[in-house]
């Protein structure tokens, strides 16, 4: 798919800045000078620990043709008279860009968050996509005000479909994502306890997140499972039609059967379907299906053939450290620790436990960040099922999950001699390389701050 052109004047009016510098061809945005390509318009952002004016010099030396500076800023001696276009607020002039960029593409936008899981159905729906036209999707979890932004200025003209998330943790953010995005379609992957740090109840969470549902046009769709937690308050929030999902009842407009938990194999009986088709979006467990089976209607809504969607999931690749299997001399390792909240953790320990395992199962555990004063009651519930799993070894990493998660697991009778507690990811790997042998399986599953992952880096076998 070709990068798209941007017009500088256009660029201009939209940010209402000012331009200094000739005319030129701009083909992408950049806030990062490691990322940067020839032909970029160097985004200078401001942040709390860092200032992207500092490296507009360096910008220019790596091919970038423009950069948006603030309009205080000063040019170092040998950058006057380079094309620099000026603005109160670089962040916000960003998002302006951005939004008339979008309003201009003629592809079916749509939105895409949740508390859980929303990344892996992102990925899912644009697979699901992939097969009826070009699609542009958010790279990673760039799902903030300012990757939002800049993973919509990667529309092209030749763009069908855009399937961009919506990330939050605090109180309007996504209203103010949902302004910048317009979806026309929307999808919501779960309502659970992350960030409850910041919006205090479940409820506040589901509300948080049906703003992006609230921008909804009444010739749009909002696909929704039926299993969702705060269905109505969801249901309520959108005034396009809305289309069901579930694993539990034939009431949806698509029921998924389960046909292979190792291999997210599931039966879709579609509504007005003659027949069902099976599907597999190749990650284990029910949630994964459940997410899997939310892509494939949103696809379908989208005018995407059943037998296209399902060669699309097919050809699905999911980023790091999301159900990421390993084989290190004969030990298999999930590296799940990209992020964790009591929800993804609770599917992700019964999925783990549900699969086929030569040795013994060891669960290496992390804290769960952003849970505020509900933060010991929902470490315990997840000791409560770590017990409920009863894995051979339970390793408990950091302040949280060595005392509220460890303390209750062995309050529910989990045996005390199968926990291990380690301060940091070096103590766990320790405990790892004395207890881990041929045939074992080791889930690993944090919160993002935790970086559990170097558990991997310091375990020797």
């Amino acid at each position: 798919m070709k990068s798209p052109l941007f017009d500088v004047q256009e660029l201009v009016a939209w940010a209402h800045g000012e331009w200094t510098g000739g005319a030129l061809s701009v083909s992408g945005f950049s806030k990062d000078t490691r990322t940067l390509k020839h032909g970029d318009l160097y985004v200078a952002i401001r942040g709390e620990n860092f200032d992207g004016h500092a490296f507009v010099q360096k910008a220019f030396e790596l091919g970038a043709v423009a950069a948006l500076v603030d309009l205080d800023w000063k040019p170092e001696k040998g950058l006057e008279g380079l094309p620099v276009l000026r603005v109160r607020d670089t962040r916000k002039a960003l998002q302006d860009i951005a939004r008339a960029w979008r309003m201009k593409s003629s592809a079916l936008i749509i939105g895409l968050t949740g508390s859980s899981g929303k990344t892996t159905t992102k990925e899912m729906t644009a697979a699901a996509l992939s097969g009826g036209g070009n699609v542009c999707a958010t790279e990673g979890n760039l799902n903030n005000d300012i990757g939002l932004p800049l993973s919509l200025l990667k529309l092209s003209t030749e763009t069908t479909f855009g399937v961009f998330e919506a990330g939050m943790n605090h109180r309007g953010e996504i209203s103010a994502l949902a302004d910048i995005l317009r979806p026309q379609a929307a999808g919501i992957s779960s309502i659970g306890n992350a960030h409850i740090e910041f919006l205090g109840s479940i409820e506040n969470i589901a509300e948080e997140k049906a703003d992006l549902l609230r921008v909804l046009p009444k010739d749009g769709f909002a696909v929704i499972s039926l299993e969702t937690a705060c269905f109505n308050i969801l249901t309520r929030a959108s005034a396009a039609p809305l289309v069901t999902t579930s694993f539990v009842t034939r009431d949806a407009d698509f029921f998924g059967e389960l046909v292979d938990l190792e291999r997210g194999t599931f039966r879709v009986h579609e509504r007005n379907s003659a027949s069902p088709i099976e599907c597999s979006c190749g990650l284990p467990g029910l949630h994964n299906a459940s997410n899997a089976l939310l892509a494939f209607a949103v696809a379908r809504h989208a005018g995407v053939g059943a037998q296209v969607v399902v060669e699309g999931l097919k050809r699905m690749v999911m980023p790091g450290k999301r159900w990421e299997v390993i084989e290190r001399k004969g030990i298999k390792i999930v590296n799940d620790a990209y992020n964790a909240n009591p929800d993804s953790m609770r599917a992700v320990l019964k999925t783990f436990v549900a699969l086929p395992c030569k040795g013994r199962r060891i669960l290496v555990l992390g804290d769960m960040r952003e849970l505020g004063a509900h933060s010991e009651a929902l470490h315990r519930s997840v000791g409560c099922d770590v017990a409920t799993c009863a894995p051979d070894l339970f390793i408990a990493v950091g302040e949280c999950a060595t005392t509220y998660m460890a303390q209750e697991a062995i309050a529910c009778g989990f045996p005390a001699a199968r926990v291990k507690l380690a301060k940091t990811t070096l103590e766990a790997a320790t405990v790892l390389s004395e207890y881990v042998r041929e045939g074992d399986s080791v889930l690993l599953k944090a919160s993002r701050g935790m970086a559990l992952e170097n558990v991997l880096n310091e375990w020797k076998i």
